[in-house]
């Protein structure tokens, strides 16, 4: 695995500062004196066989770049790379110097950079949680944007073939009235059996040390089209975790990815009531994966002596779930879905009389 860019390479040209990455320019961009230098887009194709996995090596040039900082308070994982000396650990503010710990790790094989900057990240994280259901009035009108960071997360994408036979019982209801006026519900079983072919291309599986996959869900789309190959620039003003969970665990977790999207498409092409029962095996081949850093912001605040985070997609913007939820705004939801159940009822018990 060569490193795609030494780290001087992140120096101005014009006067010698720090370089970052600018999501609005798509370029690298010096704070001091205005230069911008271009960096290289080239689009990522190479991903490792699964049958292949012990034999990837481990990339020294990436650790020789990087170290890993163990944050003391929370114990969030996150990257230290060559050009900077300190960092506030992204989840809970602690200090991040010193105790640095050289690590040897993959190096990544490909990154989708950010799209947006932390100013637009900020407008954007405002519209989405407007769009929310059951946000309290208050915090609607004026959503807190002053603690929003970009932080890449490590994710695992799995590509893979599957074949599934699959066999189970579907049920439906059928409610008629007989000429006493009287409701009657009969039940009748479909027995389903056969095979679906599916083919899978990066299901992500984050390995972070504070998002889980739930919360990955939640901003997910990610396109994956757009992942370039992994060059340092990208990462430079940002910061990036270092991986987390066992490569095996992910790849069983994109298994029940897949094996649940497998069934929902299967179900799909039968008209049922309920799932009686269900039984599938799937077969898996092709399997490919590749380790990508993809981009988040974290939005952290405190309302009402409560303390929330926020997840947004970096490439989209579409703001995740872990904001504040009114009681009040849940309690008149249920009551009315309540109050529209009972007069469907009440319409029905009418109509059969």
């Amino acid at each position: 695995m060569k490193k795609d860019m030494k780290t001087n390479e992140s120096s101005c040209p014009s006067c010698g500062a720090t370089m970052r990455y600018s999501p609005t320019r798509q370029k690298l961009f010096c704070e001091n004196c205005q230069t911008c230098k271009d960096i290289d887009f080239e689009k990522f194709t190479e991903k490792h066989d699964w049958a292949e996995k012990d034999k990837i090596q481990k990339s020294n040039d990436w650790a020789e770049e990087v170290n890993n900082l163990k944050c003391p308070n929370c114990g969030a994982s996150v990257i230290l790379h060559k050009l900077e000396y300190s960092k506030a650990c992204p989840y809970c503010g602690s200090s991040l110097v010193g105790d640095m710990e050289k690590y040897n790790t993959f190096m990544p094989d490909g990154i989708m950079p950010f799209k947006f900057s932390n100013e637009e990240a900020a407008e954007r994280y405002v519209k989405g949680i407007r769009k929310k259901h059951f946000v309290p009035n208050a915090f609607k009108k004026a959503p807190p944007t002053e603690n929003i960071k970009g932080i890449y997360i490590p994710v695992f994408g799995f590509d893979a073939n599957t074949h599934s036979t699959y066999k189970g019982t579907l049920a439906t209801d059928t409610t008629h009235t007989d000429s006493k006026g009287r409701s009657h519900t009969t039940t009748s079983y479909q027995y389903i059996k056969g095979e679906k072919d599916i083919s899978f291309t990066d299901v992500l599986v984050e390995t972070s040390s504070k998002l889980n996959q739930i919360q990955l869900q939640q901003i997910e789309p990610y396109n994956t089209e757009e992942i370039v190959k992994f060059n340092q620039g990208f990462i430079m003003g940002y910061t990036v975790e270092q991986f987390e969970t066992n490569l095996e665990n992910c790849k069983k977790i994109s298994e029940n990815i897949m094996k649940e999207s497998i069934k929902k498409q299967i179900l799909a092409k039968y008209h049922y009531d309920r799932v009686v029962s269900f039984e599938m095996n799937t077969n898996y081949s092709a399997e490919k994966f590749g380790y990508y850093l993809m981009p988040t912001y974290k939005c952290d605040y405190e309302y009402k002596n409560k303390h929330y985070t926020t997840f947004m997609n970096g490439q989209t913007g579409r703001v995740g779930g872990g904001y504040p939820k009114s009681p009040l705004k849940i309690t008149l939801f249920v009551l009315f879905i309540l109050l529209l159940i009972g007069g469907v009822i009440a319409l029905f018990m009418a109509l059969t009389k």
